[in-house]
């Protein structure tokens, strides 16, 4: 399968038919780099072959591209445009129905070298959310972008359109609202690569039967995604009332940087000390300023997996690992 940047030439991203990623300013300084990403969490048991599959490949991928030297920002991106694609996921073409039987989608990008980000939300005939979202970041003018003229604003962008019909979920509302659901299928990436940037990605389609123009936590910086040098990268996954919040990314940020807590403590408490008392399901999965990875969350489980520069292509549903190897 191709890899498809549609934002031009205002990107570093560069399309080869070998479904590698490229960039203009190649990040060799360091050996190390790392990867993670997520497919959303369950409090239902389910069958995630495919998903589990998509994950392998877009984590092969990006191993691949930043031992090359891509750039953490490009891979994010590039691995979560993948996921919209997919159709697997609670993003992009798989992204579900709101109560109005309608696709509304959203997608967030940080990039952690100078803190840029953008946004989109409520969108309804976009492609790849991510990458409009990257088309905000580089205009370098706002970071979220919202509705319908939000959306006329990323098309005159570039932002690739998608016809009526191709959200296959249209008119499919399975269920009234709940106050927990039993699957987020949110996905998203975290990257650390061998400039030492680390960069996120959050991408959506909300949940089932969500009022129309409900807004969560996955284009929301510091809420469903995070990137700082030096600190960590973040993307969340779950019930996005509460990260919206408690500001999830951008707080186990904070007890990293301030605190001083190694990366899957902050997250730790974050998730189990913050939001389960509350009822409140979700996960993260994150890499600090080291490769270090952690993938946490407090739900049945989350889809996730990871990579690093010396740790092949991990992936897990249920039990199995929850971080790297420590770095020596």
């Amino acid at each position: 399968m191709k890899l498809r940047s549609h934002i031009g030439a205002m990107l570093c991203i560069v399309v080869v038919s070998h479904g590698a990623i490229a960039a203009e300013q190649s990040c060799r300084t360091h050996e190390a780099f790392a990867v993670a990403v997520h497919g959303g969490v369950f409090s239902q048991k389910n069958e995630g072959e495919a998903r589990l599959a998509a994950m392998r490949t877009a984590l092969e991928r990006a191993r691949a591209a930043l031992r090359d030297g891509a750039r953490s920002v490009d891979v994010v991106q590039e691995i979560v445009s993948a996921f919209e694609d997919s159709g697997v996921f609670n993003a992009g073409k798989g992204a579900i129905a709101d109560a109005a039987g309608e696709v509304e989608t959203d997608a967030a990008i940080m990039d952690g070298d100078g803190l840029r980000s953008g946004a989109v939300a409520s969108m309804t005939r976009l492609k790849n959310p991510v990458a409009a979202a990257r088309l905000v970041m580089e205009a370098n003018r706002h970071v979220l972008m919202v509705g319908d003229r939000g959306q006329a604003y990323v098309e005159r962008l570039g932002a690739a359109t998608v016809p009526a019909g191709y959200f296959p979920n249209t008119g499919h509302v399975t269920r009234q609202p709940v106050p927990m659901i039993d699957q987020h299928g949110t996905v998203g990436a975290v990257a650390l690569d061998r400039c030492g940037h680390l960069a996120a990605a959050t991408s959506t389609g909300g949940f089932d039967a969500k009022v129309p123009g409900r807004v969560g936590d996955s284009p929301l910086v510091g809420d469903g995604v995070y990137a700082a040098d030096g600190v960590a990268a973040f993307s969340g996954t779950g019930h996005g009332e509460y990260f919206i919040r408690f500001n999830v990314a951008k707080d186990a940020a904070d007890r990293i940087r301030y605190g001083r807590e190694p990366l899957a403590k902050a997250m730790n408490e974050v998730l189990f000390e913050v939001l389960k008392p509350l009822g409140a399901e979700g996960g993260l999965i994150g890499i600090d300023a080291e490769g270090n990875v952690a993938m946490l969350d407090n739900s049945l489980g989350m889809f996730r997996g990871y990579a690093t520069d010396t740790e092949a292509p991990v992936v897990a549903q249920y039990g199995g690992p929850t971080a790297s190897k420590p770095r020596k």
